[in-house]
């Protein structure tokens, strides 16, 4: 299990990716009208319209993790080919835990 990511909800993808680029030069590296995808000083932050996903902190997992830790999770399927599921810590907090497609070659 590694860190992938942490998601905010924005009400304007355009406002919030221009100003993390000014403030804290991100890079894009996805971006359309419901969601963005940046790096930031290493880090990867998402944002999302609400009512898409809650905020939230992601952790990338393989295979492994997924048959030992959360074999009776469901993972949804998203437009870039990766899965995930979420959780609720203790408090309430939710994290999503996300496998990447597997790359060919």
């Amino acid at each position: 299990m590694r860190f992938d990511h942490v998601a905010f909800q924005s009400s304007d993808i355009v406002n919030t990716v221009n100003w993390y680029i000014s403030n804290l030069d991100a890079e894009v590296l996805y971006q359309d009208s419901t969601w963005a995808f940046l790096s930031v000083g290493g880090t990867k932050i998402a944002f999302v319209t609400p009512g898409q996903h809650p905020p939230h902190i992601c952790f990338s997992v393989d295979d492994n993790y997924i048959r030992e830790k959360l074999k009776n999770k469901i993972f949804k399927s998203h437009r870039d080919g990766s899965e995930s599921c979420y959780i609720r810590d203790v408090d309430g907090n939710h994290i999503e835990f996300l496998k990447w497609p597997k790359k060919n070659g």
